[in-house]
């Protein structure tokens, strides 16, 4: 867990990141019927936009 400002900072960051990114492979998943590789890398095209 962070101990100084600037940890709490990036690890802020990095977990708003992942749950983004998270949340886009999931509704990615919903809208095409199921998980597969593909979802992810579509996620990634999405994240330019969030």
């Amino acid at each position: 867990m962070p101990k100084t400002k600037f940890q709490n900072v990036i690890f802020t960051l990095m977990m708003a990141f992942l749950m983004v990114y998270a949340m886009i492979c999931y509704n990615i998943s919903l809208n095409i019927g199921g998980m597969s590789n593909q979802v992810f890398l579509m996620a990634f095209g999405e994240m330019k936009i969030m």
